[in-house]
């Protein structure tokens, strides 16, 4: 089973860039660190200013992280024992469908335990014909 890109974020980070994963069924997790997000440990910001989360790593801090922030895309539906969903944006459009709901900070072993459960991560990241030829046979 294939975790190669979770375990990679779990062990590096995501730069603070939302790293999308494509898990085996086709559901899509969201998963983001670094000095923005609710990630465990949470760098310093490289260029501190009044909006900074208070810091519990260095700014240069490598991983491996505890806990990062999750985007679950509907429909995947979230977890029992998750933590209670992060309050959105306000500007964030309440009729997109298609927006995550962000969870953290969530524990590294219930990220690998979701993955898991939805079959690991799928081959191909973004769909191949041969995913659109095969898909039902």
């Amino acid at each position: 089973m294939r975790t190669d890109i979770t375990d990679a974020a779990i062990a590096g980070g995501a730069a603070s860039a939302v790293l999308c994963v494509r898990l085996a069924n086709w559901f899509e997790v969201q998963i983001i660190t670094g000095h923005t997000s609710q990630c465990s440990p949470r760098p310093a910001s490289p260029l501190p200013s009044r909006w900074d989360l208070p810091a519990s790593a260095a700014a240069d801090f490598a991983g491996p992280y505890e806990a990062l922030q999750v985007g679950l895309v509907p429909p995947l539906t979230v977890p029992e024992d998750w933590p209670a969903p992060l309050p959105s944006h306000p500007r964030q459009d309440p009729y997109d469908t298609a927006a995550a709901t962000w969870y953290g900070p969530v524990p590294a072993a219930r990220l690998r335990e979701l993955v898991r459960d939805h079959g690991g991560e799928n081959a191909h990241q973004y769909p191949s014909p041969e995913d659109w030829t095969t898909a039902y046979e």
